[in-house]
């Protein structure tokens, strides 16, 4: 009897956890019961009773009021919520145009730091439906700025202090997919990064929108996979017209990703992971790619928005130099980037030993006492095309410097803006460059960063990028404490400027340092990290420049970041 009655309690306790998730839990326990019976643990008046008090409870609770569709399986909620102090520090040399101005020049060298309080909250659903396929749903903060998310505490508005305008949510992720078979996943909308990489190349704030393809199969030790990624980098004129008809035509920018990649696996604590991805693009030209790119040496930074001022049109020269050197680097011309990133994992410690018995199919793996999870991890890229990239910018610099002459009336080529106040040389009746603008247009050409381009980018470094580090611990439950340390390298002509990770080394190419990281499980789910990252740059006649929403300058020779993090997931 009292067996009997344990076992009643233990259905009763199942069926409160579950009933109340759908009433697709409520049939799951109303058969379990009904098997106890055949089984003749319970009997036919142990079960009523027990269905009967089960539904009287669940009347009662607010989950019964919830209703969803037959079709929803499953669903789960869940977030994370991080709070931050960051201090971040550029410094560059003295004589160089200083935030885009031709006006301010830094004689003794300068300086920006920001010091922030800020938080990010990212809260989404998911879940399955029937017949293999599944969806999911998730907003993130400050919509404004998708490599990032953060929200500055204090941020100013129109309403004064304790401004909310980053605050807003928008959804950064919504998408269906299908699990056509168990090796096959066929996902669309826009949804998290499917692909083997790291921050070296993809911002993982970044949800790239579209289409993708995965297949995942072991044989034995090893497992492969494969991705293929159709993604809608940007639609043209935002509303994605194309070939239209009595009007302007725009075309859409796309990016296509192939990887392969393996898993090789020597026993339940160690594995060797590696992949090799090939990143390109289409539709990067548009109707007047002469006039998509005016301005590069604007006075204030580039806004990415409607066609002309947008990635997807800067089919232009990747030049970013003096006097304003963030201006011209969202450029997508000339890029076809193959990236390989990897890791070994493994543990250390005398907890990880093996002990055989007798016939090698015997062996059996134990742990006693204290094991370290360790991971050295790497990735590299390399823009196949980065001659191009470069002999481009080369070719837009010596064509606008020679249109810089007396009385020439031209004012520039490919977007190179030459100044020209049109009074002429004083004499009746002439126009074009005085010798006032011809020398001001030559102060600009004669900068440093402009002659970097033009003296350099041939370089291996800087058209490739690499990571190389260390990481040990893990991050699994209460107490876990984590190590990370690695360098990293990102050349001027490397990788897309626009997907670079922008929390660590600002989103700037032409970059060069070291970051260490410390985390720790407080309690389940509730994590703080510190972290410090130094660089300066790979090529010290370029520029380093960046579109990042944080620090401005463009020509840094010192960066500091530090941050203090606190992540709690739900």
């Amino acid at each position: 009897m009292k067996i009997k009655i344990s076992i009643l309690g233990l259905v009763a306790l199942c069926a409160a956890v579950f009933m109340p998730v759908t009433p697709a839990h409520a049939q799951t326990d109303s058969a379990l019961v009904q098997e106890l019976v055949k089984k003749g643990v319970l009997t036919d008046q142990e079960a009523e009773d027990i269905q009967a008090d089960e539904a009287k409870d669940y009347a009662t609770t607010g989950a019964s009021k919830i209703i969803l569709s037959d079709a929803v399986k499953n669903i789960q909620f869940y977030g994370d919520l991080r709070l931050r102090f960051e201090m971040r520090d550029g410094t560059v040399p003295g004589g160089v145009y200083q935030n885009g101005s031709a006006t301010s020049i830094a004689n003794k060298g300068d300086s920006e730091t920001m010091n922030r309080w800020r938080y990010r909250l990212r809260v989404g659903v998911k879940g399955e439906m029937y017949d293999n396929f599944f969806w999911g749903i998730r907003a993130a903060t400050n919509p404004t700025y998708d490599r990032s998310g953060n929200v500055t505490f204090g941020h100013g508005d129109a309403a004064g202090p304790f401004g909310k305008g980053q605050s807003l949510l928008a959804l950064d992720q919504v998408y269906l997919g299908w699990h056509a078979t168990s090796d096959i996943t066929l996902t669309g909308g826009q949804f998290a990064n499917p692909l083997y990489t790291t921050n070296l190349v993809w911002d993982d704030n970044l949800n790239p929108a579209g289409a993708a393809e995965q297949y995942d199969h072991t044989f034995g030790n090893t497992e492969a996979f494969a991705t293929a990624g159709q993604y809608i980098y940007q639609a043209a004129a935002g509303n994605g017209i194309t070939n239209g008809i009595g009007g302007v035509n725009y075309s859409n920018t796309f990016m296509y990703a192939e990887q392969l990649g393996f898993k090789y696996k020597f026993n339940d604590n160690t594995f060797f992971k590696m992949a090799g991805t090939f990143y390109t693009y289409s539709g990067t030209v548009g109707t007047s790619p002469t006039t998509s790119v005016a301005s590069l040496y604007g006075t204030s930074p580039l806004v990415l928005s409607a066609p002309n001022a947008s990635p997807s049109y800067f089919n232009a020269p990747f030049v970013g130099a003096e006097p304003a050197p963030y201006t011209n680097v969202t450029g997508i011309n000339d890029l076809a980037v193959l990236e390989v990133p990897m890791e070994f994992d493994f543990k250390v410690g005398p907890g990880v030993h093996e002990v055989s018995s007798g016939d090698p199919k015997d062996m059996t793996e134990t742990t006693t006492g204290w094991s370290l999870p360790v991971r050295i991890f790497g990735d590299f890229a390399y823009n196949t095309e980065a001659d191009e990239r470069t002999d481009e910018a080369r070719t837009a610099i010596e064509t606008a410097e020679s249109q810089n002459v007396e009385f020439s009336k031209s004012t520039g080529n490919s977007g190179i803006t030459l100044t020209n106040s049109n009074t002429g040389n004083g004499t009746t009746g002439s126009t074009g460059m005085s010798p006032k603008d011809v020398a001001a247009n030559q102060s600009m050409f004669n900068s440093t960063t402009i002659q970097g381009v033009l003296n350099s980018g041939k370089g291996f470094l800087d058209q490739s990028a690499y990571q190389v580090g260390v990481e040990a611990g893990q991050l699994k439950k209460k107490g876990d404490w984590d190590e990370k340390l690695f360098w990293q390298s990102t050349g001027y002509y490397a990788v897309d400027p626009n997907l670079i990770d922008a929390d660590i080394f600002n989103a700037a190419t032409n970059l060069q340092g070291v970051v260490v990281a410390v985390a720790h499980n407080w309690t389940d789910g509730l994590t703080s990290t510190l972290r410090y990252a130094y660089a300066m740059p790979v090529n010290g006649q370029l520029a380093t420049p960046s579109v990042n929403q944080d620090l401005q300058i463009g020509d840094i020779k010192h960066y500091n970041l530090f941050q203090a993090d606190l992540m709690w997931k739900f």
